[in-house]
């Protein structure tokens, strides 16, 4: 039997400055067959107007200081005003769902009571080059996929594997385990999608729920988001290890985009791979090490610099660093 989502669903979205990104986003809510119960912006002090235009489209806006933003913090956060709710979708302001059913397919793997965490497909945008086409095809495959504890050992990082910035969650399920931890820079969906396998549950990757969603990151971004995954491992010590346990999954990624880029552009194709999985490599060392790096050099190479702003959400980990 379908899930009855007007009586069980929030849909939850996080915005800073999202104007140009709203068109799209509110027409995905508004085209749905089946609305949820609530739908939830959570907005970190917006400067134009985007908060105008979500409460012109009937939606509830809830306003937190930007100072006080946590990819963690915040979801938690909206996990408690949505608390008549069991199931919680997360999107991001630049994820656009596609389609009139996208709630409902979402939702459809539930139906299985071990099932605390679905995320949907991602798609690249119709401008994207190699590089952002081919991370999305990599790691948003047509296939569906499911995992539990059983897999961690076998498939590492892979079995959490997951993206809040489309996905949802059972939420008696994610309070029993804590919500999403608060003190890390980045990561949290995996964190916490660990810890629910950990307690029995299981994750389900659902493709027929598409999202388009995706980004061109210059080698300088890559280094910066590498150094946020990198610390991201340093600071989860479950994560690292599970992390120690994948099976080449990196340069398996690898050769397929260097193989890509080659095919397309040739030798400056192949090069600007090799450029920007230096890049990657480099963040990734640093971010491991980021504990012996000064608070300035952090804020620098990180690209979530307002997490390093806020010591009372991350000092606690460096006597464990």
């Amino acid at each position: 039997m379908p899930f009855d989502v007007s009586r069980q669903c929030a849909v939850v979205v996080l915005t800073l400055n999202a104007q140009p990104h709203l068109p799209a986003l509110l027409a995905a809510l508004a085209g749905l067959a089946q609305a949820p119960r609530r739908v939830l912006f959570v907005d970190s002090g917006s400067s134009d107007d985007t908060v105008a235009l979500v409460r012109a489209a009937g939606h509830a806006v809830h306003g937190i200081e930007r100072s006080d933003f946590g990819h963690g913090r915040t979801r938690n956060l909206a996990a408690r005003l949505c608390d008549d709710c069991e199931y919680l979708v997360f999107l991001t302001q630049d994820a656009c769902p596609q389609g009139a059913e996208w709630l409902t397919r979402l939702l459809e793997p539930f139906a299985d009571t071990q099932v605390a965490l679905v995320y949907g497909r991602q798609l690249p945008r119709a401008t994207a080059h190699w590089p952002e086409r081919h991370a999305r095809e990599f790691n948003y495959p047509g296939q569906p996929d499911r995992s539990d504890a059983h897999d961690l050992a076998r498939r590492g990082i892979k079995a959490v594997f997951c993206s809040n910035s489309f996905a949802a969650y059972r939420r008696s399920a994610l309070a029993a385990v804590g919500g999403f931890p608060e003190q890390l820079p980045m990561g949290e969906d995996m964190a916490a999608a660990l810890r629910l396998l950990q307690a029995g549950h299981a994750r389900v990757y659902q493709p027929q729920a598409r999202a388009v969603h995706s980004h061109a990151y210059s080698a300088v971004q890559e280094m910066r988001r590498y150094f946020d995954i990198g610390a991201l491992m340093a600071m989860d010590p479950e994560l690292r290890r599970v992390q120690l346990a994948a099976s080449g999954e990196g340069l398996r990624f690898l050769r397929a985009e260097w193989a890509g880029a080659w095919r397309l552009h040739g030798l400056a194709g192949a090069l600007g791979t090799g450029q920007r999985a230096g890049a990657k490599a480099l963040g990734f060392f640093l971010g491991r090490r980021y504990a012996v790096l000064p608070v300035a050099w952090r804020r620098q190479l990180s690209m979530h610099s307002f997490f390093w702003s806020a010591p009372r959400r991350w000092g606690w980990w460096e006597a464990a660093a």
